[in-house]
């Protein structure tokens, strides 16, 4: 039994690194998202369900990996954006909000590969 619980750890264990290295490319994500709003090459909208669509990705697996905080803010966040879309808030004063909470999200990101 013993080493089927260390079998799992280390599985586990390579599947959280794996995470941390995919979440770089996340905020990559993020970060072309809020580029192609703000050069305007892409309407607010497209910008806003391009961040929803990184959320959603990371509040899917993070809690499930150990990180259910992130997971959780990873939610609150999505639910924002699908409150201003459904609000009908693709509009500068919507999308503030949304750059706001990308930097947020963004900030704990580099905490998290900073604390790897």
């Amino acid at each position: 039994m013993e080493d089927l619980d260390q079998i799992m750890a280390q599985r586990l264990a390579k599947t959280r690194d794996l995470f941390l290295k995919v979440l770089a490319e996340r905020d990559r994500e993020i970060v072309e998202a809020r580029r192609k709003v703000e050069q305007e090459e892409a309407p607010i909208d497209t910008g806003m369900a391009e961040i929803r669509s990184v959320y959603h990705r990371i509040a899917g697996s993070a809690g499930s990996l150990g990180f259910a905080d992130f997971g959780d803010l990873a939610s609150t966040f999505e639910a924002t954006i699908d409150s201003l879309r459904e609000a009908r808030r693709t509009d500068p004063t919507g999308w503030a909000a949304v750059v706001r909470d990308s930097e947020i999200f963004r900030s704990r990101i580099a905490q998290l590969l900073q604390n790897r």
